[in-house]
């Protein structure tokens, strides 16, 4: 595949500085068509593809998978898919907070992951891992996006309602330190009345203004327009921020990635399910995801060979397992997905959130399994709502994961990633240790649990603890 830039084969892609990163680094990456080109290679191994269809449930058989079952989101088609071995790579799990815009598919990272392979995961017995570990970015106020990188990394200032830049007192090295910094002294400044925050991009050359004005459509192509109908120049305009909607995903941290647990084949708590990209507790972007991917292809392939051919499902099965599938589509009355989701976002917010403490998690756990009895109850009007269901039930499980895995981590550590306001400073007394969460088979109770992560603490000097968590650097 051409990673060159094909509008300029003489230019590279520059990207500054930014986020905590050692220094300026070129691509030479044009993603536009990355998956469309994946997707073409896949299709010329004379692999069946499966278009606009959702994974409701994977199958078991002697304590491993044995296939899944999906439906077509448009005509219902239901499709029983016998398999040795089963890769998830659903990515991460967004739309798990409200934002800015009031709008859940205003998101910040990809809106449509919303934790399926996670959720099917614990569902099956495999442990998740690194699950109080969230992530959020800072956008313009009313439009989540990607893209903030492009301002600090050009040497655009945060600056407060009173024109201060403040970043310098969460972070050493001020605006260029590691998102989840920016976003902790966004946080704090709003919270101790200092708000609203504000990108300032005016005392930057002009030459730079422009390329941020050229460039900033490349991660969201609406931004300009955005501007142009805000009526704002950022050349002479401040830029209101704030902060993203919440997603359950790694960021720029090894340590604290989100996900399935795996080992160095991929391989979950579960013989022969197997885990790659943003949903397991390995990945590094496109990079990481296709590295990890060819690994999990991998380790699936050597297990299926491994094994031999699942029990075929008979009729009368599969007419009881599209029978319990379609249900939801039966009931006359009921909740929606779109409220239950609601619902879910509800909770997150407002007692999970970035801001943490043992009865706001304990009270989000009881409403969040209050919801889980309520599941049986919502009611899908067509097979979009049948997916939509799908997803709100996965949203509701990875959100009761954060949050009991929240509970157990009784310290702060990955700078905002989890603050716990009743645990202010980072514990590393015996040294830093991951924290597990797995479901018991016939309850569904969730399980906690936490062992040394083997992994050195290194810190760098910084400012005194602020309020709400520490501004130190976490590396281990």
């Amino acid at each position: 595949m051409d990673f060159g830039n094909p509008a300029a084969p003489d230019r590279r892609y520059l990207r500054h500085r930014s986020f905590g990163l050692p220094g300026e680094y070129t691509i030479e990456f044009d993603g536009n068509n990355f998956k469309q080109i994946i997707g073409q290679a896949a299709r010329g191994t004379g692999a069946r593809t499966l278009e606009r269809v959702m994974v409701a449930d994977i199958l078991m058989e002697d304590g491993a998978p044995k296939g899944c079952v999906a439906f077509n989101i448009r005509h219902g088609t239901v499709y029983v898919v016998l398999a040795r071995a089963v890769v998830l790579a659903t990515g991460e799990t967004n739309r798990l907070g409200r934002n800015a815009s009031g709008h859940p598919f205003d998101s910040w990272h990809i809106p449509y992951n919303t934790g399926d392979g996670q959720a099917m995961a614990l569902a099956l017995g495999a442990r998740l891992a690194n699950m109080e570990y969230t992530d959020a970015t800072i956008t313009p106020k009313g439009y989540s996006t990607q893209g903030t990188n492009g301002f600090v990394g050009a040497g655009a200032y945060l600056v407060n309602a009173s024109g201060e830049r403040f970043m310098f007192k969460y972070h050493p090295a001020g605006e260029q330190g590691r998102r989840i910094d920016l976003i902790n002294g966004v946080l704090i400044e709003t919270a101790e009345g200092r708000g609203p925050i504000y990108i300032d991009c005016r005392h930057l050359p002009e030459e730079d203004v422009n390329r941020l004005k050229g460039t900033l459509g490349v991660d969201r192509p609406a931004m300009p327009t955005f501007f142009e109908q805000k009526g704002i120049d950022l050349a002479r305009d401040l830029l209101e921020i704030t902060v993203s909607e919440m997603s359950s995903r790694g960021g720029g941290v090894v340590f604290r990635r989100a996900g399935v647990r795996i080992d160095p084949d991929c391989l979950s708590s579960v013989p022969g399910l197997f885990a790659a990209g943003d949903c397991s507790t390995v990945s590094n972007g496109i990079s990481g995801a296709t590295v990890m991917g060819h690994i999990a292809g991998g380790g699936a392939a050597r297990h299926a060979l491994s094994r031999p051919r699942p029990r075929p499902i008979g009729r009368e099965e599969i007419e009881r397992i599209r029978e319990e599938l379609i249900r939801p589509m039966s009931l006359e009355e009921g909740l929606s997905p779109h409220g239950f989701e609601d619902e879910v976002r509800e909770i997150v917010t407002g007692s999970i959130g970035f801001r943490r403490d043992e009865p706001r998690l304990k009270e989000a756990m009881r409403r969040l399994v209050g919801l889980k009895e309520r599941e049986g109850g919502i009611r899908a009007e067509n097979y979009h709502d049948l997916m939509r269901l799908h997803e709100a039930k996965n949203l509701r499980t990875v959100a009761e994961t954060i949050a009991a895995c929240a509970l157990e981590r009784r310290e702060t550590r990955g700078g905002g990633a989890h603050v716990r306001l009743d645990y202010p400073e980072r514990d590393d007394e015996g040294g830093p240790r991951t924290i597990m969460v797995e479901a018991d088979r016939d309850s569904g109770a969730l399980r906690v649990s936490s062992e040394p992560s083997g992994l050195g603490v290194e810190v760098t000097p910084a400012p005194e603890p602020v309020k709400g968590g520490r501004a130190d650097a976490d590396s281990d």
